[in-house]
């Protein structure tokens, strides 16, 4: 009997520690990840979501930024551009390393410039 309350206590202990969330975890399906665009920086400039998140950018800078797939990415998007204050969303559908940058501040290889990671 003492076994089995060792081993109840065990999975509590583990699945109460498990329950946090952090923005480089995978997001559930369906989920929207917020990401802000800020001092000319993606932030976090690395997320990792599961098939079927929904990232949202929000431009908290000033200036209009640009979010677009970096060339060899899985999948294409691009934002246009994206005022201060403005936002831009996109449904990641394949799984795949999608990196991307703001054309008006980097290029695929420097500057503005992020990965998103999707399982």
């Amino acid at each position: 009997m003492r076994a089995v309350s060792v081993v109840l206590a065990s999975v509590l202990v583990w699945t109460l520690g498990c329950g946090s969330s952090s923005s480089t975890g995978p997001s559930t399906s369906g989920h929207t990840t917020s990401l802000v665009m800020s001092g000319s920086a993606f932030n976090p400039s690395l997320d990792t979501v599961a098939v079927g998140a929904n990232v949202t950018w929000t431009n908290q800078d000033g200036m209009a930024h640009t979010v677009n797939s970096a060339p060899g990415a899985p999948g294409t998007f691009a934002s246009g551009s994206v005022a201060g204050g403005g936002t831009y969303s996109h449904v990641f559908a394949a799984a795949g390393t999608y990196q991307y940058y703001c054309s008006f501040h980097g290029t695929p290889t420097s500057g503005m410039r992020g990965t998103i990671v999707v399982q």
